[in-house]
């Protein structure tokens, strides 16, 4: 039987592994909010995106546009995708142009990992699946903007559903 001194350092290593790992995930603050989204994404050299997502932010839900573009890219692809947004402390600081460095290559179907943040401090972490045939390496610019005109009363979703209504 080994003395027990011998599994401390054992013991240490993996707690000071888990205490890092649940403090990334954390960087980028508390979770306020949930945007699913589709976007469609066109490219020959300069590209330009645009589609349509739902804010599910308090007890509502809201639907938003999204519009932009990036540089250097060729094809089409699909996303559909889901974000977790951090630091919105009003519904109005969701609005506003969105900036990511962002690589895709898809044929046929792949998946993307993006952060956005804009001015007003918000981040939103997305992943994506996407489909299509597209292959782009560029600084993407996304607007959203919110209709809070046609909010209604929503419950957060586990996982997103499409198509977004």
């Amino acid at each position: 039987m080994r003395p027990a001194f011998l599994y401390a350092p054992v013991i240490l290593a993996a707690g000071l592994l888990a205490t890092h790992s649940a403090r990334a995930a954390d960087v980028l603050g508390q979770p306020t909010a949930k945007l699913c989204f589709t976007l469609h994404d066109a490219a020959l050299a300069g590209g330009y995106s645009w589609g349509k997502g739902r804010l599910f932010f308090g007890s509502h839900s809201y639907p938003v546009k999204i519009t932009g573009g990036g540089a250097v890219g060729i094809g089409y692809s699909k996303l559909k995708g889901e974000g977790t947004v951090y630091n919105l402390a009003r519904l109005s600081d969701i609005n506003g142009t969105y900036w990511s460095v962002r690589a895709e290559a898809t044929m046929a179907r792949g998946r993307n990992v993006a952060v956005l943040d804009n001015n007003h401090g918000v981040d939103i972490k997305t992943t994506m699946r996407t489909s299509g045939a597209h292959l782009a390496a560029a600084v993407m610019r996304l607007t959203l903007r919110v209709d809070p005109g046609r909010e209604r009363v929503d419950t957060l979703p586990t996982t997103c559903s499409f198509p977004i209504h």
